[in-house]
């Protein structure tokens, strides 16, 4: 009988494996998943070690992706991986192609030292590898669009193409808008990570009277979709929410949702009337692996379970825009 086998991806896969996606994700007209893995093999620290196909007589008939990830979990800086996508060929597919992929990549992960895997999947399958749900959540500040408005004198406003020397002090914006939440996605120094691949997402330096003080991230068709925006203080932010709300087309759009966390600094001036959303799902998962830092993850997503710690809010880095 003969038994597929599993390594490491290779060049000559990448036509196959983007061919495998392409046949696995069919849920619309586009390639997203071929075209993040393409992307994402442009990191800096990819490592094609946790890119893993199983090959079955010289077929490639599934394929797994591990990508590095720093993560910022209670103050610690933890290394940490996406587990995104999983492909497994339709013809091939209920034959434990897909176990066999994530128990190989979990193994790898421990072996090269790495502390946690996130994933977005069903709950009912991962579950089976240690995976546990409800680990993040979203978070939304919804602010009705009537009592969004500024008395003083609006300053100029506009946006741009982030530069690579706004680096520096977009994480310095990040860190004072996201870095308190006790879960986070820490975004890379590289200008890849800070513009989108995806020609439908809009990623803006925002210059206020030609100093930079923001960033935002949005759907250029629907502009109420914003995945990101920081500030480099609530002045600022004041000035991003009100220069938002006049993209909204108000027929549409009652509130401006902003996805910050209620316990933003960002929020501390704001006068507007706002709520706070937050949902989190049984798909939002993780694993926890080995390190330094296991038995803290391990209190920490215990807690959460428990609902005695809150949970964080993840921003996706910008290859995710793609699907």
């Amino acid at each position: 009988m003969t038994l597929w086998m599993i390594r490491s991806e290779l060049p000559s896969d990448f036509h196959a494996i983007a061919e495998l996606h392409a046949l696995a994700f069919a849920y619309s007209f586009g390639m997203g998943e071929t075209t993040l893995v393409s992307t994402l093999r442009t990191r800096k620290n990819f490592e094609p070690e946790l890119s893993l196909v199983c090959v079955l007589n010289d077929q490639v008939i599934g394929h797994i992706l591990f990508t590095p990830q720093d993560f910022l979990i209670e103050g610690n800086k933890v290394n940490g991986l996406m587990l995104s996508p999983l492909a497994v060929h339709p013809d091939y597919q209920k034959l434990g192609v897909g176990s066999a992929l994530i128990t190989e990549g979990l193994r790898n992960a421990r072996d090269k030292g790495y502390e946690l895997s996130t994933v977005l999947g069903h709950p009912h399958f991962y579950t089976r590898f240690g995976f546990k749900g409800k680990a993040w959540m979203d978070e939304k500040v919804k602010i009705p669009l009537e009592t969004i408005f500024i008395t003083e004198p609006v300053p100029s406003i506009r946006e741009r193409r982030v530069e690579l020397a706004d680096l520096p002090k977009l994480r310095d914006m990040w860190e004072s808008t996201y870095g308190h939440s006790p879960f986070s996605i820490i975004p890379g120094n590289s200008l890849l990570d800070w513009i989108s691949p995806a020609n439908t997402i809009q990623a803006s330096a925002i210059l206020i009277d030609e100093e930079l003080a923001g960033y935002v991230r949005y759907n250029v068709a629907d502009p109420g979709l914003i995945t990101m925006v920081i500030a480099i203080d609530s002045a600022a932010f004041i000035h991003i929410t009100h220069y938002l709300k006049g993209k909204l087309n108000p027929l549409q759009y009652t509130h401006l949702l902003l996805p910050i966390s209620s316990l933003s600094p960002l929020l501390h001036q704001l006068d507007w009337a706002y709520d706070i959303s937050n949902e989190t799902y049984a798909e939002y998962m993780v694993i926890v692996l080995d390190g330094p830092t296991r038995p803290i993850l391990l209190s920490y997503f215990n807690d959460i379970q428990n609902g005695t710690k809150t949970r964080g809010f993840l921003i996706w880095p910008t290859e995710f825009d793609l699907c």
